[in-house]
């Protein structure tokens, strides 16, 4: 695998990162050469872009060759191996990783300073151009987790397979797009790999730093017989058509849920768009008479068919997110025939086992291990095949514990992702 430059190999990166659900996390570019690449990381995950300065420990005469890393806070590996081989000793290493942590201090004061968040309980996509020796990475993964990362992932373009062998024993996860047994040189995989400055850094930094445009949020009036639903439709910055999904609430909750509304800002920023309604009888949507499940499978249907003919979205790419009461609504509204998207995401699904095998759209049931619901969600869904089922360890059926929404929240931001902003896998046309 070759790439155009920087950008092109960032842009692949960031790819399959997206494909792997990461999304809010802190991404930290190695400078210089990695700064491109993170940039382009950062901007597909939605994430927070900043430094992490990781500085090479020469050898005694060649200053090329590392014999280790070290980083502003002082976190150094050391290749013992190489080390003893060049005759490097204590006191030389002591000396060249202080002067080397200076020069990491001053180099982070000049990239970002401030800029940085706090890393503890986050998670963080450390990425480089590339990997050789793999000294910086690892030195940059150490001091990471010494922030207190709950969880570290180092992504590089191209590296050769012991390297990310070694890698993988430090980081929670590994990305890299090109492990080649024949590597000897990062440059050797790009057609333009000219050097970046220290001016190119600060720039890449303070332009991602920039205020992005904002998403567009209005108030909606969805109508139903004599009933009105109230609702919120945002969209990305931007033109649009995009495509969009629907959020159904469950009993005693609304378009308001923090739980949903905090879903639904990360899949705007993936450049989705959402709506999230009033169920007949709940928030500010007007009582039905016939209120139960028919009422709101109605609602339901009204708020599909009022955005297959919205401007602001793309009617073929819908998909719904239904959480307790409201995955049970989207799948009986889907079921019944009211309702086609091309996806479904189902939170704590309390749904019978005939209703799951009648599922007939790519969907992911998610659960939580401590669910009373679990047991049947597991044995209902399992066997079909249109279901993926994915179990939160740790979360109850309200994902209240910590960390459990924000695992629910990447899951389903990557699944929609994968699912609308892909093309559609072609089908057979059924016959007429």
């Amino acid at each position: 695998m070759y790439f155009r430059d920087r950008k092109d190999a960032g842009e692949q990166l960031a790819a399959v990162l997206k494909q792997k659900g990461y999304v809010d996390a802190v991404v930290l570019g190695i400078p210089r050469g990695g700064l491109p690449v993170a940039t382009e990381v950062a901007r597909a995950v939605g994430g927070i872009l900043a430094v992490v300065v990781a500085r090479k420990l020469g050898a005694p005469g060649n200053p090329e060759l590392a014999i280790g890393a070290t980083t502003a806070s002082g976190i150094t590996y050391i290749n013992e191996g190489v080390a003893r081989a060049v005759g490097a000793s204590q006191a030389y290493i002591d000396a060249e990783k202080l002067r080397q942590v200076l020069e990491a201090q001053r180099r982070e004061e000049l990239f970002d300073g401030h800029r940085r968040p706090g890393l503890k309980d986050r998670t963080v996509i450390v990425v480089d151009d590339g990997v050789a020796t793999g000294a910086t990475a690892i030195a940059a993964i150490r001091a990471t987790k010494a922030e207190g990362a709950k969880r570290v992932v180092i992504a590089v373009p191209v590296g050769p397979p012991e390297m990310i062998d070694l890698l993988g024993k430090e980081a929670d996860e590994v990305v890299c797009l090109e492990s080649d047994p024949g590597f000897w040189a990062v440059g050797q995989y790009y057609d333009n790999f000219d050097q970046v400055s220290d001016d190119d850094v600060r720039a890449l930094l303070d332009a991602y730093a920039a205020p992005p445009p904002a998403p567009d949020s209005t108030h909606v009036t969805i109508k139903r017989n004599q009933i009105n639903l109230a609702g919120i439709l945002t969209t990305p910055a931007g033109a649009g058509p995009f495509p969009l999904v629907i959020f159904v609430h469950g009993l005693g909750s609304g378009k308001d849920s923090p739980r949903n509304v905090t879903i639904a800002a990360h899949i705007v920023d993936s450049g989705i768009a959402t709506l999230l309604f009033d169920l007949s009888g709940h928030g500010e949507s007007l009582p039905d008479p016939h209120d139960g499940l028919g009422a709101y499978v109605a609602d339901l249907q009204a708020a599909f068919a009022w955005a297959t003919v919205a401007p602001q979205v793309k009617n073929d790419a819908i998909g719904i997110a239904g959480s307790s009461l409201g995955a049970t609504i989207a799948v009986k509204a889907l079921i019944e025939g009211h309702v086609k998207p091309r996806t479904m995401v189902l939170r704590a699904p309390p749904v019978e086992p005939e209703d799951f095998r009648r599922i007939d759209v790519p969907s992911l049931v998610l659960i939580g291990s401590l669910d009373p619901l679990r047991s049947d969600v597991e044995w209902g869904a399992t066997p079909c095949p249109q279901l993926t089922l994915s179990v939160v360890q740790g979360a109850s059926h309200l994902f209240e514990e910590p960390g459990t929404l924000e695992q629910a929240l990447r899951l389903t931001v990557g699944w929609f992702v994968q699912h609308l902003l892909q093309a559609p896998v072609t089908s057979k046309a059924a016959p007429a």
